[in-house]
């Protein structure tokens, strides 16, 4: 990865061993579209690098100033955006969540502004079934009860 991109990966882990690549990512507006590419070109190869079942990027990436290059990245590699408000208090969508988890999976919700910060946090919740074994019976002797006199 190219020094300037600002970045960073984590692999998530689910239940039943299932795995979510999380990249989180800022994209000045001076950047062009070299975030965008990467994730292009390397989104295969990253999953496959960290066997990861799926991925999740966030971040503030001002898809609008390279919008063709954004969408081209959703709808080849089957990406969804599930940010249905504005994150800017601009009235715009500048902080994306993309993924290829299902939309039943994943909910978004906007925290409002914080600090001097003109964007909105946003709190994205990943719903996933907890994995239990089934319950054991079993017999817990208390020893410090014992009759050992008697015994």
């Amino acid at each position: 990865m190219d020094r300037h991109l600002a970045m960073m990966f984590f692999r998530l882990w689910t239940s039943r061993h299932k795995t979510i690549l999380q990249c989180i990512c800022y994209r000045p507006q001076w950047q062009g579209n070299d975030p965008i590419h990467f994730l292009h070109s390397n989104i295969d190869t990253l999953l496959l690098q960290h066997n990861c079942n799926h991925l999740i990027v966030v971040g503030d990436m001002n898809q609008h100033l390279v919008t063709r290059q954004f969408e081209d990245l959703l709808i080849e590699y089957g990406l969804n955006n599930p940010i249905n408000f504005p994150t800017h208090i601009s009235g715009s969508s500048l902080d994306p969540v993309i993924t290829d988890l299902p939309e039943e999976v994943i909910t978004c919700l906007p925290l409002g502004m914080f600090g001097s910060s003109d964007h909105s946090a946003v709190l994205t919740t990943i719903s996933t079934t907890v994995v239990r074994n089934e319950a054991t019976a079993r017999v817990n002797w208390l020893w410090f009860r014992g009759d050992w006199d008697s015994l």
